[in-house]
């Protein structure tokens, strides 16, 4: 009888290391799910700040148009905001005019408009989101034709 309660301890305490085993296995799989939704929230979260800072220099184009530039590269590096940027609620802008045109997309052929490149950087910055989108003004008629995200390096 003696040597059966050994075994039986014995079964025990392998049974609970195993358990435990078992828990931190899974306390570490949900602080892995929890540091990847922080990061995606925090994604999102500059996402949409450089969304807005983009409709902010939207709005901006009719009160403080540049001259044309020659060349018009976009900015060299905006996730480090290199270069003139204006403040935004949400984040940083610098808007180019690209020059007149009759051939933009989205627009009827022959109709000139005056095309704006708005290069918006998210006020969060990690992780930074860069957008850019070129708009086409005709009077008071502005039209986003294109859009693209940058990404670091590009």
């Amino acid at each position: 009888m003696k040597r059966q309660r050994g075994v039986v301890l014995l079964l025990a305490l392998v049974i609970s290391l195993l358990l435990g085993v078992l828990a931190a296995s899974a306390l570490r799989a949900a602080l892995v799910e929890t540091q990847m939704a922080g990061v995606l929230r925090d994604g999102l979260l500059a996402f949409e700040q450089a969304e807005a800072t983009l409709l902010a220099g939207q709005g901006a184009l009719h009160h403080q148009a540049p001259a044309p530039c020659q060349p018009c590269a976009p900015p060299e590096r905006p996730h480090a905001l290199g270069g003139h940027w204006y403040k935004a609620p949400k984040g940083f802008y610098q808007v180019q005019q690209l020059g007149i045109s009759t051939r933009a997309a989205h627009v009827p052929e022959g109709l000139p408009v005056t095309l704006f490149r708005v290069t918006a950087v998210s006020l969060q910055a990690r992780p930074r989101q860069v957008l850019e989108a070129v708009y086409a003004i005709n009077g008071d008629q502005t039209r986003r034709i294109a859009w693209r995200q940058r990404v670091q390096g590009d």
